[in-house]
């Protein structure tokens, strides 16, 4: 029988989760629209970036797709959620967090 922190454990180890970009040196160098492969519609609250308005944007970077929180209101990326090896991949992680594409 597992026990519960073994459990919780278990939940969150494919999180690829890294946190907070603001004024960090996580955050991406002159993040332009067109480098931007994937975006969603606004958010208007997420729990983990606990902001108003931000979207879910996927950007390629070496060969990786990076997974960030934008703020549509300034423009600035506020978290980053980590990156997975397809778009594939970085897509599904989206609709498991609910956000869906901009069309």
């Amino acid at each position: 029988m597992k026990t519960f922190k073994t459990h919780i454990n278990e939940l969150y180890k494919d999180y690829p989760g890294k946190g907070w970009v603001l004024g960090t040196k996580d955050e991406p160098k002159k993040l332009k629209d067109k480098d931007i492969i994937w975006r969603s519609k606004v958010h208007h609250y997420d729990n983990t970036v606990r902001s108003d308005n931000t979207r879910f944007i996927i950007v390629k970077n070496k060969g990786k797709f990076s997974m960030y929180a934008k703020s549509d209101k300034s423009g600035k990326i506020v978290f980053h959620f980590g990156d997975k090896p397809t778009l594939d991949d970085a897509k599904e992680f989206a609709s498991i967090r609910k956000w869906q594409e901009k069309k």
